[in-house]
């Protein structure tokens, strides 16, 4: 990749094998840090567990339409464009052909690795702040498990979020209790990264 800024449309004409370990900030495509096997089998574990909370909600007969993924573009705006691959994202449904972006999403989640936490913490952290998305949480782990889940909320439509809780697995089985942006409940067996067979 050369170091000149990019457009959306040349961004997206990259072939997908490449775009995949890719984000593009301000119009610099830049690559995406490390991932461990523990990472991704974590992200891979809560969105799982985030799914069957937004299931359990569409069928209490909320007009509201959810679906969850892994490591997908996120449109965050166009000028200059800014889209951010989050480990996980809870989002509206939209139409297969229509490109994610900030305002489909209801929660980003960033797993923390070495080679991550100055990324998640400050610069991925002001992106989906200033994009809009509500909520933003940052997992830590070990080799074995989720430790611990940071969130933070907008008080407002966009800027900087605000912590509002952390659990640590010593706290109990219960990893996340919420109301918004709806009832759900996630327990850090969920999260573990090899979870029980019985």
């Amino acid at each position: 990749m050369t170091a000149s800024a990019h457009t959306w449309e040349q961004y997206l004409d990259l072939d997908e094998a490449i775009r995949r370990d890719l984000e593009i900030v301000d119009g610099f495509i830049v690559p995406r840090e490390q991932r461990s096997r523990e990472h991704q089998k974590v992200g891979t574990r809560l969105s799982l567990a985030l799914e069957g909370a937004a299931v359990a909600e569409m069928r209490t007969g909320n007009d509201s339409c959810y679906e969850t993924n892994t490591e997908v573009d996120v449109l965050l705006w166009e000028v200059p464009p800014t889209a951010r691959k989050p480990d996980v994202v809870l989002h509206r449904y939209i139409p297969g052909c229509e490109q994610l972006a900030a305002e489909h999403c209801v929660i980003v989640a960033e797993v923390l690795s070495t080679w991550s936490v100055r990324r998640d913490r400050v610069h991925k952290m002001s992106d989906y702040g200033d994009a809009g998305i509500p909520h933003y949480w940052l997992i830590s782990v070990d080799k074995v498990r989720a430790l611990t889940i940071e969130r933070y909320a907008l008080s407002g439509r966009k800027g900087r979020y605000t912590h509002i809780g952390t659990t640590h697995r010593d706290m109990g089985p219960v990893a996340v209790s919420l109301t918004d942006p709806f009832p759900l409940e996630i327990l850090w067996q969920d999260l573990e990264v090899a979870p029980s067979v019985v």
